[in-house]
């Protein structure tokens, strides 16, 4: 699997509270079907503290610009299972088919937590192969 930089929405993001990836990916304009993308999470740093960590790819294509976009802009096109600490106290990769046809302009990963993390980091992106 390569990673792109451009690709990435987070990179060894520390993670404690519910939150957002630190960075949003503007796809441009889709036409057409084109090759499928498969999102990807991995578990960096294992966590430590909490009681579950979801994680939602989320989706906005509202005809706005990126800076205009208001939280109701955005709705979630795939989600994790709830992972229980048991699952990520360690590093891991989170698996995800591939994105919907035309997804929408914007994405982003919001990362759900149950509990307070006290320790815990993920990098997390897209790229062209599924990940086993």
């Amino acid at each position: 699997m390569y990673l792109d930089a451009e690709l990435l929405f987070s990179h060894v993001q520390k993670i404690s509270t519910s939150q957002c990836s630190d960075k949003t990916l503007d796809l441009g304009v889709q036409e057409g079907g084109g090759m499928p993308v498969f999102p990807f999470v991995q578990i960096v740093e294992g966590f430590g503290g909490l009681v579950s960590l979801t994680v939602h790819i989320q989706s906005a294509d509202s005809g706005k610009p990126l800076a205009e976009l208001a939280e109701e802009d955005w709705r979630t096109i795939l989600s994790s299972k709830p992972l229980p600490l048991a699952e990520i106290e360690k590093p891991c990769s989170v698996g995800f088919g591939s994105l919907p046809p035309r997804a929408g302009r914007y994405l982003r990963v919001f990362y759900e937590v149950e509990g307070a993390a006290a320790k815990g980091a993920l990098t997390a992106g897209l790229v062209l192969d599924a990940h086993a």
